[in-house]
C-alpha cells in the first residue's frame, strides 16, 4: 500500500511541478511587461495641432496629455486640446486676424466659452512597415466620433515624438453647420468649408 502511495505522490510531482514553474514564469513575464510600460508626459510648449481651412491656417495648443509606451512602441494615450488657444498665422493685419479668431471662438463655430477643450483618446495602434495607423475617439463640441489616421512615432531615450499625417475633420459630423453649404440660405450666402485639415505634432518626456 505504501509503495502505491509513493508512486502516486511521485506522479503528482511529475505533473504539477512543470505547471508551477510555468505559472511562476508567466507571473514574472507579467511583472516584466508591467515594468516595461513607460509613461511620457506631453510637452505642451513644444506640441501643437496645426489647422487649415480654406485660405486660413494656424495652430492650437494642448492643455495636457500622456502617451503610454511598451518596448519603444506607443500603445495608448490621451491629449486635451485647449480650444480657446486657436491662433491664425496667415493674416498680418492685426484687426482682421482678431476678427477671424473672435468669429472662430464664437457660438457659430468652436463655442469655446462652452466647450473649453476637445480630447482625443487612442484606442488602437496598428504598426506598419513605414507608418502607424492610429484609431481613437475624438470628442469635439460635445460629440464623440471614432477617427483613424496615419502617424510616425520616434522614441529616443527619455523623449518621444509623434507627427501625424493630414487628418480631415468634417465639422458637420460634430453638429456644426454654421455658414456651411448645407445651411446656405441662398447662392449668395457666405460659405465656410465643412472640412478642416489638422496635423498633430507631439513631443513628450518620460514621467519621473
Amino acid at each position: 500500500m505504501f509503495k502505491y502511495l509513493s508512486l502516486l505522490f511521485f506522479l503528482i510531482q511529475m505533473f504539477l511541478m512543470p505547471l508551477f514553474a510555468l505559472s511562476s514564469k508567466l507571473s514574472q513575464n507579467g511583472q516584466k511587461e508591467k515594468a516595461d510600460t513607460v509613461i511620457y508626459v506631453i510637452d505642451t510648449i513644444n506640441s501643437k495641432i496645426n489647422w487649415s481651412c480654406d485660405l486660413h491656417h494656424g495652430f492650437i495648443l494642448l492643455k495636457r496629455g500622456t502617451l503610454e509606451v511598451v518596448n519603444d512602441s506607443i500603445v495608448s494615450g490621451r491629449i486635451m486640446i485647449k480650444m480657446d488657444s486657436i491662433t491664425d498665422t496667415d493674416i498680418d493685419y492685426e484687426l482682421m486676424r482678431r476678427t477671424l479668431l473672435n468669429t472662430l471662438r464664437s457660438k457659430d463655430f468652436l463655442d469655446t466659452e462652452k466647450y473649453h477643450y476637445a480630447t482625443f483618446t487612442i484606442d488602437q495602434v496598428d504598426y506598419r512597415n513605414d507608418s502607424t495607423l492610429i484609431t481613437g475617439d475624438l470628442t469635439f463640441l460635445g460629440v464623440t466620433k471614432c477617427i483613424s489616421f496615419l502617424s510616425n512615432f520616434t522614441v529616443k531615450g527619455d523623449s518621444v515624438f509623434a507627427e501625424s499625417e493630414e487628418i480631415v475633420i468634417d465639422r458637420t459630423d460634430y453638429g456644426n453647420d454654421s455658414m456651411s453649404k448645407d445651411d446656405a440660405k441662398s447662392d449668395k450666402s457666405f460659405i465656410v468649408p465643412n472640412e478642416v485639415i489638422i496635423k498633430v505634432s507631439l513631443a513628450g518626456v518620460k514621467s519621473p
